[in-house]
Parts: C-alpha cells; sequence; structure tokens
C-alpha cells in the first residue's frame, strides 16, 4: 500500500505536466513556426505596430514577396486590400492590443518563447517549481483579461457562453501549474534525479524526492 501511495503520489505530478506540455508547446510551437495572413484593419494595425512581412510565399515555380495586395475594383475605383503574412504570434499582439497592453508584439514574442521553452521544460522536469508558478500566473493573468472584457463570474455557469470552455481550460491550468509549483515534479523528473541530494532544492523536487 505504502509503494502504491509513492507511486501516485509521484504520478499524478507527472499527469500534470504532461497536460500543461500538451497544452502549452503545440500552441507555442504554432505562434512562433507557423505564419498567418492578416488581413484588412488587422494587415494595417500590425503595420501600425511596426510589424512587417519579411517572408515569401511558393506559388509554383517561383517565390513571390508580397507585403500588400492592391485589388483593383470592379467599378475601377482603386479600392484595396491589404495584406500582411507575419508569425502567427500575431495573433495575440492583437489581442493583447485590443486589451490596451504596452508594446503588445513584445508581450507575443515573451509569451510564445514561455509557451515553448515553459511546455517542454515541465515535460521533462526542470526546474519545474518556477515554470509552473509562471504558468500559474500567466493563466490567472489571461482569465483576468477574460472576466475585466465582457465577461464574468455568471458565465462559468451559463453552458451556452462560448467564452466558459476557455475560461475553465484556464482554471484547470493554473490549478495543475499550482500543485506542481507548490508540491513538485514527483520522482519521475529531471528535478528528482539532480535535485535528490539537496532534498527539494532548487528545482523543485517532491519532499521525499
Amino acid at each position: 500500500m505504502k509503494k502504491f501511495h509513492h507511486f501516485a503520489s509521484n504520478a499524478v505530478p507527472l499527469l500534470a505536466r504532461i497536460l500543461l506540455f500538451l497544452a502549452f508547446v503545440p500552441t507555442g510551437w504554432h505562434h512562433a513556426m507557423d505564419w498567418t495572413e492578416f488581413q484588412g484593419a488587422e494587415a494595417d494595425r500590425l503595420r501600425a505596430l511596426g510589424v512587417s512581412s519579411a517572408v515569401t510565399r511558393n506559388t509554383g515555380e517561383e517565390l513571390v514577396r508580397y507585403e500588400t495586395i492592391q485589388q483593383t475594383a470592379a467599378q475601377g475605383d482603386g479600392a484595396y486590400e491589404p495584406v500582411l503574412q507575419a508569425r502567427s504570434l500575431h495573433e495575440l499582439t492583437l489581442t493583447f492590443d485590443e486589451r490596451g497592453m504596452p508594446k503588445p508584439q513584445i508581450a507575443a514574442w515573451v509569451v510564445s518563447v514561455f509557451e515553448l521553452v515553459g511546455g517542454g521544460l515541465l515535460l521533462i522536469g526542470l526546474f519545474s517549481r518556477v515554470w509552473a508558478a509562471g504558468i500559474a500566473f500567466w493563466a490567472v493573468g489571461l482569465f483576468g483579461l477574460f472576466a475585466w472584457h465582457g465577461h464574468s463570474w455568471a458565465d462559468m455557469w451559463a453552458t451556452n457562453v462560448p467564452s466558459r470552455a476557455s475560461m475553465l481550460s484556464l482554471v484547470t491550468i493554473a490549478t495543475l501549474a499550482l500543485g506542481i509549483a507548490f508540491s513538485g515534479a514527483g520522482a519521475f523528473s529531471l528535478d528528482a534525479f539532480i535535485f535528490r541530494r539537496g532534498g527539494a532544492g532548487g528545482g523543485g523536487g517532491g519532499d521525499d524526492e
């Protein structure tokens, strides 16, 4: 029974780390490595924020660099639709800008790198308490942005509110991350291997690791 309890107490943090990895790393990869085509007002706003297009698109046999596509209207009035191809992290830039955050493009880069690095290190359990605390802070902050802009605590109980799932997922992420921040990454982690001689140590293994 004691062995089972020891295994369970270390397996639960492992599962929490895996879930946090799945929640953050694919999203971070999308933000940092994928490209998105922004059009219209979104493209104009990104340009105003200093975001420029520096990517080429493969169109058959030739590479065409483009930053703005001008489309002449059928009536010949010279109307055009601005297009900007930039890293997908600028989806976050637009979101942060709508919330009134200063330097939203810098915040988007920080979040994207944090998602990739933090999620990856949580999976292997290296400096888990630090990364888990950061993820919990991030989730609580993002939940605050949701709650302060058009949503309320009542939305958590309304199953017909589209944002309910997002808000609940942020609460879940914060709960899992706080569990790791307070109790450590468990025995199945690099923290336990590196810092086992020093107890909980700087990396964040459990007390009995």
